[in-house]
């Protein structure tokens, strides 16, 4: 009669758990060694490339007048480039302020049954556009109506062109930092990854991930992919399907992009609840056929795109770690826990990555912040994602979008932004 030993099923099953957590830490902690120090700046070039900016909207009047205007007067010549707002089923005034600031508008009314959302609304205004979309612009540029921007974007953005980058995320930035715990806890998160991810990542020649915002996309490249992303990360999945094409995003450090975010702990999560169903989402879409191209053609960026998606982040590499260090202090848990590294390493480790984080926030940082302000909000944030991580699993299907309110009306020039990142003129 077979005799199932509970005891040595807990123990393999421990050390396959810290294998796997240890694989994913080697992953980042690798990576994140190539993000410190000053980030290599492209040789400015003369503006050749032209620009199609579009701006998804939804009864955005209380901050859309202050990203056209920003837009408007970006230090590029305004021959080449045009600002396109969708005001995307609206019944408030997004489409008059953005037209009397002189952006063009497309209106987009959904139908009765169909699905609402940034994605839906990108692809309508893209159909609108039809084959001008190739004829008239190199690339297009998208912004969330609550952005703003550095005014030397499409500077950089011609730059990357030129060099050869198809697909080009800028620096991530928020434009509300300081309004509580909540706001601090995104930037803090912003600046991390930003460096520890982003650009470590661009400097190993490896795949960076787009954003949602401030994202540039060759036009040829957008129309050979196809606008067919559906899920509640669309900004993922379009890089995933880049990926799979043969092509990387590329990262931009010196042109940011300010976003808002909310102030309500109960927002933010409504908000990271769905980024999390889109992340399953994708990874259930994508990390095969990643996986696949990695096989048949050597492909070391589909592998790294596929490990970016079944990786379960510095969240749950945190949390499990210190369920680790527990458990490795405890005597009732040593007959069924054994650590397969002493505690004390799983312990640096943690404290390297926050130590890391208040590296960024000196660097990267245009405001003063509290770095220990900034370090404890981020513990509570990630804590508060670990429950919210496992319940997308079970939810992933959900793709319910929920708009997220966007009050805070702020000028660029009053975000306090570093000198290397403005350039010096207008061209008209």
């Amino acid at each position: 009669m077979l005799v199932i030993n509970w005891n040595d099923i807990l123990i393999i099953s421990f050390y396959g758990l810290q294998i796997v957590l240890l694989f994913f830490w080697i992953y980042w902690l690798f990576i994140s060694l190539f993000g410190f120090g000053r980030a290599k700046k492209l040789e400015n070039k003369s503006p050749k490339k032209r620009f199609l900016i579009l701006v998804p909207a939804h009864n955005e009047e209380k901050v859309i007048g202050n990203l056209v205007e920003n837009l408007q007067n970006l230090h590029y010549p305004n021959k080449l480039y045009d600002v396109v707002v969708i005001a995307d089923n609206c019944n408030d005034k997004t489409a008059e302020i953005s037209r009397s600031l002189g952006a063009k508008v497309i209106e987009h009314e959904s139908k009765p049954g169909e699905l609402r959302g940034k994605p839906y609304g990108i692809k309508y205004a893209v159909e609108q556009i039809g084959k001008d979309l190739t004829k008239k612009y190199d690339a297009i540029c998208f912004f969330d109506a609550d952005n703003l921007v550095t005014l030397n974007y499409l500077q950089e953005m011609n730059n990357h062109l030129l060099n050869g980058d198809r697909l080009i995320q800028c620096y991530l930035d928020s434009k509300n930092p300081d309004d509580n715990w909540v706001t601090l806890s995104y930037a803090t998160s912003y600046y991390y990854m930003n460096r520890a991810w982003q650009l470590g990542k661009s400097r190993l020649g490896l795949g960076n991930a787009i954003g949602g915002t401030g994202f540039c996309v060759d036009t040829k490249l957008f129309t050979e992919v196809g606008w067919t992303a559906q899920s509640l990360t669309e900004d993922l999945e379009f890089t995933m399907q880049c990926l799979l094409k043969g092509t990387p995003a590329r990262w931009c450090h010196y042109a940011r992009v300010y976003d808002e975010k909310p102030e309500s702990f109960i927002a933010s999560c409504i908000q990271r609840l769905r980024w999390a169903r889109g992340h399953w989402d994708v990874c259930f879409k994508y990390t095969g056929k990643l996986l696949w191209r990695f096989i048949r053609k050597f492909d070391i960026l589909a592998l790294d795109g596929a490990i970016y998606l079944v990786n379960p982040g510095r969240i749950i590499l945190n949390s499990l770690s210190g369920a680790i260090i527990l458990l490795s202090n405890l005597a009732f848990a040593q007959s069924w826990f054994q650590a397969i590294l002493p505690w004390q390493i799983w312990l640096f480790m943690i404290i390297f990555q926050f130590s890391y984080v208040v590296y960024t926030l000196i660097s990267d940082s245009n405001k003063r912040l509290n770095k220990i302000k900034g370090i404890l909000s981020l513990i509570l944030f990630n804590l508060s994602y670990v429950p919210l991580f496992f319940w997308s699993l079970f939810t992933k299907d959900n793709k319910t979008w929920k708009r997220t309110e966007h009050t805070r009306n702020i000028l660029i020039d009053e975000i306090n932004i570093a000198k290397e990142q403005v350039t010096p003129t207008k061209e008209r």
